[in-house]
């Protein structure tokens, strides 16, 4: 890099050159750039540059009738980029991924330093109650199927010993399977 190269460098403001086409500079700032422009072929170049490509992109951008998407041209995209995810679809890469996790939550507690203790043991509270609604959610949805067994055995039980409602239910269970059956023959596949 030559002496007049690295003069160029520190007293142009190459990052201003952008600002100052998006009016993003004050009055001054717009003036002292100005003023640089008008003794710096390299920064006028510049922009004039910045300027041809920002014309150039709004026509491109302006004519509706250059590019044409079809219709469905989102739901292809859409579609498309679904089908060809490769995520987290063999075993190795869900063990690794939680492997990654542990790693950073170690690296996190050990970040912590004198604090840890305080952070395990709000954790430990946290995984307290949460085992407390688990618990109170199984207990419930527990609770619930043993009252519907017992519903469904009595209402069972009133069927079967009852001979003329018996015949009925087994005529219709009769029904349900046959028709069942030749469901899944019809769907059966083939080779």
């Amino acid at each position: 890099m030559t002496l007049q190269t690295a003069k160029t460098e520190k007293v142009c403001p190459q990052d201003e050159i952008a600002a100052y086409i998006d009016g993003e500079l004050s009055s001054r700032e717009e003036l002292d750039l100005e003023i640089h422009f008008a003794g710096c072929a390299g920064c006028r170049s510049k922009l004039n540059e910045q300027k041809k490509m920002l014309c150039a992109l709004d026509f491109a951008l302006e004519a509706d009738n250059l590019i044409e998407l079809p219709v469905n041209f989102t739901k292809v995209v859409i579609a498309n980029a679904e089908s060809n995810v490769s995520g987290l679809r063999q075993p190795q890469e869900r063990f690794k991924a939680l492997f990654i996790c542990a790693s950073l939550f170690l690296v996190v507690i050990i970040g912590l330093g004198s604090e840890t203790e305080t952070v395990i043991k709000t954790f430990g509270k946290f995984g307290e109650q949460t085992f407390a609604v688990g618990s109170f959610a199984f207990h419930l949805i527990y609770d619930f199927a043993v009252g519907i067994s017992i519903i469904l055995r009595s209402i069972s039980h009133q069927i079967v010993f009852n001979s003329a409602v018996a015949e009925g239910v087994l005529v219709i269970f009769f029904i349900t399977a046959l028709f069942a059956l030749s469901r899944l023959v019809v769907r059966y596949d083939r080779p």
